[in-house]
C-alpha cells in the first residue's frame, strides 16, 4: 500500500490479527501531562501503564508474524530518574499469552522516546520499523542541544530522549536492522504505517491494522488517553506540534467511525477497563484486545490474580 492510499479503505487480502495491550511498568505522574492543560490542570496524580503492544497475524492461509508495536525501555537510569515501579523484562510480559522476545519478528516503532524503542536489543530477531523523519529530527535535534552551555539549558530536549538510543540505533541501521520507511506504508500484512509528522515528535507515526472484525489503530503518544482523541484536547506534554495531533485525532476517528474503543492510546488505565483485561500479581495488566479467527483467549484462571471483565 502506497502513500496515496485512502484510510479505511479494505486491504486487497484478507487479513487478521490478535491484538494484546500489555503493561511492562507503572509511573505515577501528573494528570495533566496526558490530558493536557485546562481541563485536566490542577487534577492530581495518577498511576498510568507503560504500553507495547502485541500482533499476531498475517494475511490468512498465510505467513503469520509476532510483531510488537514498541518494545520498552531497559532496566537503566530511567527507573530512578522518574516515579516508575513494577518494571518486567520482556520474556515475563510476553511469557503470560504464550510467547518470546525470540518469536517477535517486526517492532513497530510510533516514536523514538526512551520508553518506546529503548529495548530494542532483547529482541534479538526483530527488525525495527522507523519513520527516517523521526532518526533525522533527533539526530538533528541531539545535535544542536549540544551547543547549549549547560546540563539545565539540555534537560528539555533529553527529558523523553536517551541520546544513547540515537547510537544505538545507528548501530542498527548499519547491520541492516533498522528500516525506515517514509510517509504512509503497508509494512506487515494488513499493517500500515500512518506518518503523523511533526505532531508529538517530529515522525510519530501510528498503525492501522486490518482484522476480520475490522480496523484497529495503534496510536503510540499521539493518543496518550482516549480523553485526547474523544475530546480533541491535546496532552500537555509532547515535543512536536499539537494541531498536527489534531489532525491525526481526526484520521484515527474516521478509520474507526468514531469507535474510539478502537484506538488504542499509549499510556491510558481506561485500556483495561474499555476490554477484557486482567492484572497480573504484580500490579501489570493485559489487556485482550481482539482474537483472530481461530486463536484462544489467554484469560488466566489462575487463583490470585485479579480479572477485570467488560
Amino acid at each position: 500500500m502506497s502513500s496515496s492510499s485512502i484510510i479505511g479503505v479494505k486491504p486487497v487480502r484478507d487479513t487478521d490479527y490478535s491484538i494484546w495491550a500489555l503493561a511492562y511498568c507503572q509511573a505515577d505522574m501528573p494528570q495533566d501531562f496526558f490530558g493536557g492543560a485546562g481541563i485536566f490542570s490542577n487534577a492530581g496524580t495518577i498511576r498510568i501503564p507503560m504500553i507495547y503492544t502485541l500482533l499476531v497475524g498475517g494475511e490468512v492461509g498465510g505467513k503469520q508474524h509476532i510483531a510488537l508495536v514498541d518494545c520498552g525501555f531497559r532496566n537503566d537510569h530511567w527507573l530512578t530518574r522518574y516515579p516508575f515501579s513494577s518494571w518486567e523484562e520482556p520474556s515475563d510480559v510476553l511469557g503470560r499469552i504464550g510467547f518470546k522476545p525470540e518469536d517477535v519478528d517486526t517492532i513497530l516503532v510510533t516514536h523514538m522516546h526512551f520508553d518506546h524503542m529503548g529495548n530494542f536489543e532483547a529482541f534479538p530477531n526483530a527488525k525495527l520499523y522507523v519513520q527516517l523523519d523521526e532518526y533525522l529530527g533527533w539526530s538533528e535535534a541531539v545535535c544542536a542541544a549540544h551547543q547549549h552551555e549547560t546540563e539545565e539549558e539540555k534537560a528539555w530536549v533529553f527529558s523523553s530522549f536517551d541520546p544513547m538510543d540515537l547510537m544505538r540505533a545507528a548501530q542498527g541501521v548499519s547491520e541492516g536492522r533498522i528500516k525506515f520507511i517514509r510517509g504512509d506504508e503497508e509494512v506487515l500484512p494488513g499493517v500500515t504505517a500512518r506518518l503523523a509528522k511533526d505532531s508529538h515528535t517530529f515522525g510519530s507515526q501510528w498503525f492501522e491494522v486490518g482484522t476480520r472484525n475490522g480496523p484497529f489503530a495503534v496510536a503510540g503518544d499521539i493518543v496518550y488517553w482516549y480523553s485526547n482523541i474523544e475530546r480533541m484536547w491535546p496532552p500537555g506534554y509532547h515535543q512536536g506540534n499539537a494541531f498536527n495531533q489534531i489532525r491525526a485525532y481526526r484520521e484515527m476517528r474516521e478509520l474507526v467511525k468514531q469507535k474510539t474503543d478502537r484506538v488504542i492510546p499509549g499510556h491510558d488505565p481506561q485500556v483495561w477497563s474499555r476490554h477484557m483485561s486482567w492484572t497480573t500479581s504484580n500490579g501489570n495488566q493485559v489487556a485482550e484486545v481482539n482474537l483472530k479467527d481461530g486463536d484462544p483467549s489467554r484469560r488466566p484462571d489462575v487463583s490470585g490474580q485479579k480479572i477485570i471483565h467488560t
